[in-house]
């Protein structure tokens, strides 16, 4: 939950690879996955059934998003970094503005809100180079289950794994003898 009592709302961003739609249905399953955990994840899927101002439409879900996974996979890599066919994936090169823009303009904190995520088969190798390579936390959901996804899961949701222990009192630490001179 949100510190309102919300669920935490997460905005999807990947690439459409031409694999025969395996990394969709990865990405398709995170989300039922996010959703049935109690985070409200949005994703294109359910917004293409209908004629849509992309541009808008991924602006507006970027916008009010507490968080943005981004998933990793070759073709996000290409497109993110400008690497690829001009026209193709204009999707995601519009997410990579955006993404660029927090990066540049809160180089501090932009890590807590734009989350790397890596899926089974997957590699942080294919995350674009503007998201700090290794130096940046990667969560990497294998399998694509709860219990894969609990580290994720317990970053969205405020509910750290481990809890600081009480701090117990000072001991008693005389201090030592002074020595005979010899």
């Amino acid at each position: 939950m949100t510190d309102d009592g919300r669920p935490p709302l997460v905005f999807i961003s990947y690439a459409h690879e031409d694999d025969g739609g395996v990394h969709r249905d990865q990405v398709r399953t995170l989300w039922r996955l996010l959703c049935a955990q109690g985070v409200d994840a949005r994703l294109d899927l359910l917004a293409a059934e209908s004629p849509q101002d992309w541009g808008v439409w991924m602006m507006h879900r970027y916008e009010e998003a507490d968080r943005v996974l981004v998933i990793a996979s070759p073709a996000y890599k290409r497109r993110a970094e400008v690497r690829e066919e001009p026209g193709t994936g204009l999707g995601v090169s519009w997410e990579a503005t955006l993404l660029r823009a927090e990066v540049h303009g809160n180089p501090r904190d932009w890590f807590r809100r734009i989350l790397r995520v890596v899926l089974p088969g997957g590699s942080a190798d294919d995350l674009p180079a503007f998201l700090g390579g290794g130096a940046v936390t990667t969560y990497r959901i294998d399998p694509l289950t709860a219990a894969g996804a609990e580290t994720l899961l317990r970053y969205l949701h405020g509910l750290p794994y481990e809890l600081p222990p009480a701090i117990g009192p000072v001991p008693h630490l005389p201090p030592r003898p002074p020595q005979e001179p010899t």
